[in-house]
C-alpha cells in the first residue's frame, strides 16, 4: 500500500507562509504608522499580497464547505423539528375527531326513546374479545357503579346483551348472539316468542311460544322488540332485531323466523347498562 509523503516544495511553502505571518505580526506590533518601519511594513505587504491572495483562493472553498456542513446540520435539525410539529398536530387532529365521535355516540345513547325513564350507567368497552368467535365483551365499570348480573345492556340501535358477571370496576357483557342468550320478543298477531343467539356475527333464531293463536305472519324487514312479560329479564319495547327470513315449512306448526341484530356489535365503544331487574 502506497504511503503519501509531503513533498519538500509543500513544506517549503508552508514554512514561508508561517515566517511571513510572524514577520507581519512583529512589524505591525512595533509600528506606529510612520518612518522606516512603516515603509518596511508596506513593502512586505506588497511582496506577500499575491501569496496571500493565492492562499485565500485555495482555502476559501474549504471554509465554505465547512461552513455549509455546519449549516446543513442546523437545517437538518430544524426540518426534523418542523416535521415533528406537523406530526403532533396531525395526531391531535385525529384524536380530537375520535373524541368528538365518541361524545356524539354517548349523547345519542343518552336519549334512547325506548328506555322509558329507566336509570342507566354509561360504560366504555375496554376489551371486545380476542377473536371473532368471542360473544362477550368487558366494560370499564362494575359493582361500584351499581352494575349487577342480569341487567340489560343497550346501545343506540337497541339491545346489545346482558351483564354476565361483575367485579368492583369491570363487568362482562354477554352479547345477544351468544348461543346461551335468550330474550322474549313480541311477534305479529299478539304472538310472543323467544329469540336465541347462534354465535357471534350470526343471526338470532326465533321460537314461537304463544299457544292457541294462529302462527304469526312475519314479513322481511319487520322490527322485533322485547316482550317485557312478567318475570322477563328485559323491559318491554327494546328493539332486538330485524326479520331477515320468515318461512313456513309444509307440515310445520310455526314459521322459521330469523333475525339480524339491529346493533352493529363489531363497532361498539360506549354502552348503557340498565339498572333494572324483573322484581
Amino acid at each position: 500500500m502506497a504511503v503519501y509523503r509531503r513533498s519538500p516544495r509543500t513544506r517549503y511553502v508552508v514554512a514561508v507562509l508561517v515566517l511571513a505571518a510572524l514577520t507581519l505580526v512583529t512589524i505591525d506590533a512595533r509600528s506606529n504608522g510612520t518612518g522606516v518601519t512603516s515603509d518596511l511594513r508596506s513593502k512586505v505587504h506588497d511582496v506577500f499580497s499575491p501569496l496571500q491572495r493565492a492562499t485565500h483562493a485555495v482555502l476559501q472553498p474549504i471554509g465554505n464547505f465547512l461552513s455549509g456542513a455546519v449549516d446543513y446540520g442546523s437545517l437538518k435539525k430544524e426540518n426534523q423539528r418542523l416535521r415533528d410539529e406537523v406530526a403532533a398536530l396531525q395526531r391531535q387532529q385525529v384524536q380530537s375527531a375520535a373524541e368528538q365521535a365518541a361524545a356524539e355516540q354517548v349523547l345519542a345513547e343518552q336519549n334512547l326513546q325506548f328506555l322509558s325513564g329507566i336509570a342507566t350507567v354509561s360504560v366504555q368497552i375496554i376489551d371486545n374479545g380476542s377473536s371473532n368467535f368471542e360473544t362477550s365483551i368487558t366494560v370499564g365499570k362494575g359493582s361500584s357503579s351499581g352494575i349487577a348480573p342480569g341487567q340489560p345492556v343497550v346501545a343506540a340501535g337497541g339491545l346489545v346483551g346482558s351483564v354476565a358477571s361483575v367485579s368492583s370496576r369491570t363487568a362482562t357483557i354477554i352479547l345477544i348472539t351468544d348461543p346461551t342468550f335468550v330474550v322474549g320478543v313480541k311477534l305479529a298477531g299478539n304472538n310472543t316468542g323467544s329469540a336465541e343467539g347462534t354465535g357471534r356475527g350470526h343471526a338470532l333464531r326465533v321460537d314461537v311460544v304463544t299457544p292457541d293463536l294462529p302462527p304469526p305472519a312475519m314479513t322481511k324487514g319487520q322490527t322485533v322488540v322485547t316482550s317485557g312479560l312478567n318475570n322477563e329479564k328485559f323491559p318491554p319495547n327494546i328493539p332486538v332485531g330485524r326479520v331477515i327470513s320468515a318461512t313456513t315449512i309444509p307440515g310445520a306448526s310455526e314459521p322459521d323466523i330469523t333475525l339480524a341484530p339491529l346493533v352493529n356489535l363489531s363497532s361498539l365503544t360506549y354502552l348503557q347498562v340498565l339498572l333494572w331487574s324483573p322484581q
